[in-house]
C-alpha cells in the first residue's frame, strides 16, 4: 500500500507517494522533531491513505530543524536530522513553497544537492 502526501494549499495534488512504511516513518519523525523543537509539525495523520501537510507549520518545523542542524555540535542529532530535512525540502519544493533560510550560500548549495538526491528517490 502507498500513501499520498498533499499540501493543504493544493488539495488533491500528490507531492509524494511513498510506501506505507516510509510514510509512517516520516510522519513519526516529523512528530518527534516537532516535540524536540517545540513547534507544531504541520503533518496530519494519514486518513484513507492521504497525509495533508499544513505548510505554515511544516515550514516552521523545517526551519527549526535547519537552524538546530546549523548551530548544534550534537553529532547524533545532526545525523538524525539530515534525512528529515532533506525529505522536507523536497516536499516544500514540490508544493511550490520557499525553502527555509539557510545560514549561508555554502549550506544552501549543500542542502540543494541533498534535496535533489532525495527527490529522485521520492515517487510522485
Amino acid at each position: 500500500m502507498h500513501f499520498r502526501f498533499h499540501s493543504s494549499d493544493l488539495p488533491g495534488r500528490d507531492i509524494w507517494c511513498p510506501p506505507a512504511e516510509a510514510a509512517h516513518a516520516f510522519v513519526g519523525t516529523a512528530e518527534v522533531f516537532a516535540g524536540v523543537f517545540g513547534v507544531d509539525s504541520g503533518v496530519a495523520l494519514p486518513v484513507d491513505g492521504v497525509c495533508v501537510i499544513g505548510f505554515r507549520d511544516f515550514e516552521a518545523l523545517c526551519a527549526a530543524a535547519v537552524d538546530r542542524f546549523s548551530t548544534s555540535d550534537q553529532g547524533i542529532l545532526r545525523s538524525l536530522s539530515l534525512g528529515f530535512i532533506s525529505t522536507s525540502l523536497v516536499l516544500i519544493d514540490r508544493a511550490g513553497r520557499p525553502a527555509p533560510s539557510m545560514p549561508g550560500p555554502d549550506q544552501e548549495r549543500a542542502w540543494a544537492v541533498l534535496r535533489d538526491q532525495h527527490a529522485r528517490a521520492m515517487p510522485v
